[in-house]
């Protein structure tokens, strides 16, 4: 197998994309090769495993021919085209989360994996890594957007909620305020009828007491005219006697 495929095929293996291939990732490609349970570990070993218990790729080139005999590894990764282009599968991996990225950028980004792919297949974990974090930065924004549009239509709603109830509450003190006002404007006309009430009591009042001292007045002039005509009936017998007399001395002297 050539180098390039062998890259390919060490990559398909590194299911994880940690750059080696560890048991985990070996025993998920045996069981769908149908590789019995008990022969995985031994097949594992055959590779040459470090001590931190992974394979690595130069362990992996140099026994690959060794362990296919016994494992069909070729058949595992030698097929992209039946599954779909490397960038496809990357996107399913990805469960098609690039689609948050521009269709410029992600058109430019997959042009670049199928270059790497073919041609720097050892750089294509680190290239996806970069994508995913790109993608992961581009999820942060868009939820961060999101959040904003949320945060800002929550703001929108408080504030047109605030408003309605600062309107409300703005009827109400105007319908407070009125109501005050006509009670002070009513105290204010009571205020005033009472004293012109007062004010009329008072003149009769002293109608009634004006009326009074000119009825005793009356009485003592009544009182005095009677008086009055009394002397002068007094005065008139008086003067009557008197002009008898005169009368009666006349007389006499004219005898």
């Amino acid at each position: 197998m050539d180098k390039p495929s062998l890259q390919r095929l060490f990559s398909a293996c590194d299911i994880n994309k940690s750059g080696v291939i560890e048991y985990e990732d070996f025993t998920v490609v045996c069981r769908e090769l149908n590789v019995p349970e008990d022969e995985i570990k031994t097949l594992f070993n055959k590779f040459g495993a470090s001590e931190d218990g992974c394979i690595n790729y130069s362990n992996f080139s140099s026994r690959f021919q060794e362990v296919s005999e016994t494992l069909d590894l070729a058949s595992f990764g030698a097929s992209p085209q039946s599954q779909g282009s490397p960038w496809e599968e990357f996107q399913s991996r990805m469960d098609d989360a690039t689609g948050l990225l521009s269709g410029r950028l992600r058109d430019q980004l997959a042009e670049l994996h199928q270059a790497m792919y073919t041609s720097e297949p050892l750089l294509l974990q680190q290239y996806e890594g970069l994508v995913d974090a790109l993608v992961s930065e581009s999820k942060d924004h868009r939820l961060e957007s999101e959040q904003l549009e949320t945060s800002l239509r929550r703001t929108e709603e408080l504030n047109t909620s605030q408003l309605t109830e600062l309107e409300e509450d703005m009827q109400q003190q105007l319908a407070c305020v009125e109501v005050r006002v006509r009670e002070e404007e009513h105290k204010r006309m009571e205020g005033v009828m009472a004293a012109l009430q007062r004010r009329h009591e008072n003149e009769v009042a002293d109608l009634h007491t004006v009326m009074d001292r000119l009825l005793k007045e009356k009485e003592q002039l009544r009182t005095s005219l009677f008086k009055a005509q009394t002397n002068i009936s007094i005065l008139q017998v008086e003067l009557d006697k008197l002009k008898n007399m005169y009368a009666d001395q006349k007389l006499q002297h004219e005898r």
